[in-house]
């Protein structure tokens, strides 16, 4: 995990302790997205171009945009991912009223054109609450860009066989363990 984390940090990813994570999380470990890193970043990366004018979208919109990635509904986890993959990737149409005009922009999660616009964290031995149970399950490092985590990395020792971590890590995708880590990521 350190040499990973070493090679991440340097490429710019922040690290953050497992309990800035969580706190990030609100406290809870069944929610896998850093909320606050979200919000912020969805204010910060996104604006209306209209009639030559420049607007940020609405305090209301970002949350609505914030619900729509969070409660996407679970059906299965190929299909969930997909529509999560699509909604990371083309962002979602809001309406706003702009000086009187009400028209649908679309919001994005991730600026694609300049990818410095995004924040990007690193955390390790993230706990998450496994389906329908207390117990957790810890990927050992998840990265985030603006507070979604889009790579779940299982590192192992060099006399283990890869064949471990391949094995853990679908098990952790499973419904039992914890495939809602897993509607979100992008890279295994």
């Amino acid at each position: 995990q350190i040499p990973a984390l070493q090679v991440l940090v340097n490429l710019g990813y922040e690290y953050l302790t497992p309990e800035a994570a969580l706190a990030a999380r609100g406290g809870k470990l069944g929610n896998v997205i850093l909320d606050e890193v979200l919000r912020e970043s969805l204010k910060r990366i996104n604006r209306i171009q209209h009639r030559g004018g420049e607007y940020r979208f609405s305090e209301e919109n970002i949350q609505t945009a914030i619900q729509r990635l969070k409660n996407v509904k679970y059906d299965g986890l190929l299909k969930t991912n997909e529509a999560v993959y699509d909604l990371l990737t083309l962002g979602v149409a809001l309406e706003q009223s702009i000086e009187g005009d009400l028209k649908s922009f679309t919001l994005n999660y991730v600026d694609w054109k300049n990818p410095a616009n995004n924040v990007y964290h690193v955390t390790a031995e993230f706990p998450v609450e496994r389906t329908r149970s207390h117990e957790t399950a810890r990927p050992d490092v998840v990265l985030f860009v603006n507070g979604v985590p889009f790579a779940v990395i299982e590192c192992k020792s060099p006399k283990e066989e890869v064949a471990q971590a391949v094995s853990q890590t679908i098990r952790n995708q499973r419904d039992e363990y914890i495939p809602r880590l897993f509607t979100y990521a992008q890279l295994v």
